[in-house]
């Protein structure tokens, strides 16, 4: 016997709003194992204590993974060791001002071979960090510190995720709240509980005017 189940558009928006922020949870702590991945197999090339990048949690990610599909589609045939150096390369260079750390990181990628896949996807990652911002000012978010553009990079691959909610109807402050607690619950950020709700909200509005 088949029934028609029948929800109220509330009742859609709900499941809809739960659905993503538990998928945008995930996704965050997806980010973090990336970056934990590609910071132990660098670290293991290089003879070098990576793990001060470790206290961005997934904010370093949220670059690190749309840099990743890059190399991938543009050098399928790149190990996981490689990428991992390259990534590890252009995160330094992009946010780091250890000038003796960061020229250890070219020589051994210069080494491997690698000089022109890094220089290729450090163009790329300047590229997105350049949009990233311009995104960010369109928010009215203030980045212009260093330390501020690494807290939000996380945000850059649950954008399209973002995006579907804010196409779901109107988003209430309640359906804001229960997005930034499925993504906090992980603990993968660092940023306040404060801060990113007024981001989130940010995001979803922009996306729905």
């Amino acid at each position: 016997m088949n029934f028609n189940i029948l929800i109220s558009e509330s009742q859609r928006k709900k499941l809809i709003i739960e659905s993503v922020g538990d998928n945008l949870g995930k996704d965050t702590k997806k980010l973090f194992d990336l970056t934990k991945n590609v910071i132990n197999q660098s670290s293991e090339q290089l003879g070098m204590n990576l793990q001060f990048m470790l206290t961005w949690g997934a904010s370093i990610g949220g670059l690190m993974g749309p840099l990743s599909d890059y190399i991938e589609g543009r050098s399928p045939s790149i190990t996981d060791m490689d990428k991992s150096l390259i990534l590890v390369g252009v995160i330094s260079v992009l946010y780091y001002d250890n000038k003796e750390a960061i020229e250890k990181i070219l020589r051994k990628i210069k080494e491997n071979g690698l000089s022109d896949d890094f220089l290729d996807t450090l163009r790329k990652g300047k590229e997105i960090k350049k949009t990233f911002l311009d995104f960010l000012s369109s928010l009215n978010i203030s980045a212009h510190k260093m330390t501020n553009i690494m807290s939000y990079t996380f945000i850059i691959p649950l954008l399209p995720m973002l995006y579907t909610i804010s196409q779901s109807g109107d988003v209430s402050p309640e359906d804001i709240e229960s997005i930034v607690r499925r993504i906090a619950g992980f603990g993968m950020l660092t940023i306040s509980g404060i801060t990113l709700k007024e981001l989130i909200g940010k995001v979803i509005r922009r996306f729905g005017d």
